[in-house]
């Protein structure tokens, strides 16, 4: 109670939000339980030593600590949305303090240091940041500048944690922190402010589109996609738009020509915006082109894309995050080894292999050893080719990555007439746990 005797407002928004739901003090003390993962829980008190802190709190005798904080957030989240669990067994609430931690770091972590860092983020340096969120989406305090850069962190963190988890593991996540940005661009910010956050709203939308991409869900991939637009029109960054167009050159059900156009309608609405994008979107028209046969259009579209981005920074923007130089290095493999110029895709594989190491991303995996198996094939080393397959094949098990199935059925198909037994081993292996369902077209 404030020296005034006027209760706090977090008291009075802890005691609003607990009579909205009906609960009693135990019943909200059973949802603080509930909501406390396995390292919390074991720094909670009896039950009957919670309520009394609920009472406390409501009273504003006591304002809520870190621990408490986190878990009435988390309470109030999973009443707000859905209630899911990764598949991991975590709340989404452990993942947006992870995408925050992360994305403040803003660099690239092999998984051990991700795996250090979760342990420590969900009732840790991420608190106080996103206490300041709880209080300005509840009304208490009006968003400011750190709660802004808070949510870019975020956001940053999303992209980066994509490499690394499913996407049915952060799509829940995701989708909150989406819904506490819409909240937040509601309230009535200054132009500067409001601007931030459609640029993060944007940003994440993409990302949004993706995974509903990915977990097969297009009428949600569409509803992305119309968010990302929106946000670059409303606040005239381009590049967000061509964005969302590039990711959508990977959703068009197989079309190739389709594929091919709409990666010339990014690089259109680019322009020069931004390098690292460029350089994708170049390497994605050469890749598509190069499978269409299109050589004159594959070969000049690749050596564009690599003079672009040698002096490109791919940390300028969060969807270009994943463009590390293996990552792009494969791309040009893809479209020499589809041409068959042998001296570039022995080139492209030297690339790779220079950047390419345990601290590599599970998910880039998926796609740049499916696209080394396919390159030693072609150069006459099946051993070497099935090894890699195979390797990509785990990657994209574990990862459910549908690019990676997709350029695994490259790989099966051309291995096909090899009378070799390792292949067809591989083959056999491939079949069997190959998903039946095709990736949904988004247009």
């Amino acid at each position: 109670m404030s020296e005034d005797g006027v209760k706090p407002g977090w008291a009075r928004e802890i005691r609003e939000r607990r009579l909205r739901q009906c609960w009693s003090q135990n019943d909200l003390a059973r949802e603080l339980e509930e909501a406390a993962d396995g390292r919390t829980r074991s720094q909670l008190p009896a039950r009957s030593s919670i309520i009394r802190e609920i009472r406390f709190h409501e009273s504003g005798r006591h304002q809520p600590g870190p621990v408490y904080a986190e878990l009435y957030r988390r309470v109030w989240e999973r009443r707000l949305t859905p209630p899911q669990e990764t598949p991991d067994g975590e709340l989404p609430g452990e993942h947006l303090a992870l995408a925050w931690a992360v994305g403040r770091l803003n660099q690239r972590m092999e998984r051990r240091t991700l795996l250090q860092l979760a342990t420590t983020t969900a009732v840790g340096a991420a608190l106080d940041p996103m206490q300041r969120l709880v209080k300005a989406l509840s009304g208490l305090h009006r968003p400011d500048d750190t709660t802004i850069s808070h949510l870019e962190d975020r956001t940053r963190g999303f992209h980066r944690l994509e490499e690394h988890y499913p996407a049915k593991a952060l799509y829940p996540s995701l989708l909150v922190h989406l819904n506490e940005i819409s909240s937040l661009l509601e309230s009535g910010l200054p132009e500067r402010q409001r601007r931030r956050l459609a640029v993060s709203a944007g940003e994440s939308a993409i990302l949004a589109a993706w995974f509903a991409w990915e977990l097969k869900d297009p009428r949600q991939a569409a509803a992305g996609a119309q968010l990302a637009n929106l946000a670059a029109r409303q606040t005239g960054d381009d590049a967000v738009a061509a964005c969302m167009t590039g990711y959508r050159t990977y959703m068009t059900g197989g079309k190739g020509d389709r594929s091919a156009r709409l990666a010339c309608n990014a690089l259109e609405r680019l322009g020069d915006a931004d390098p690292a994008t460029r350089a994708w979107l170049l390497a994605r028209h050469a890749e598509e082109t190069s499978l269409l046969g299109d050589r004159d259009a594959a070969l000049r579209s690749i050596r564009e894309a690599e003079d672009v981005y040698q002096a490109a920074d791919p940390n300028v923007r969060p969807w270009t995050f994943f463009l590390d130089p293996a990552r792009f290095a494969s791309m040009s493999l893809t479209v020499y080894s589809r041409l068959r110029r042998e001296d570039d895709t022995i080139k492209a594989m030297d690339d790779i292999s220079v950047h390419l190491g345990p601290a590599t991303e599970v998910k880039k995996l998926c796609v740049v050893d499916a696209e080394l198996a396919l390159g030693r094939y072609r150069l006459g080393d099946v051993g070497e080719a099935v090894n890699f397959a195979r390797s990509a094949l785990t990657a994209t098990t574990a990862m459910g990555a549908p690019l990676g199935w997709e350029r695994l059925d490259h790989v099966a198909a051309e291995l096909t007439p090899s009378r070799a037994r390792t292949a067809r081993e591989f083959r056999d292996e491939y079949a069997a746990v190959r998903p039946k369902a095709a990736q949904p077209s988004v247009l």
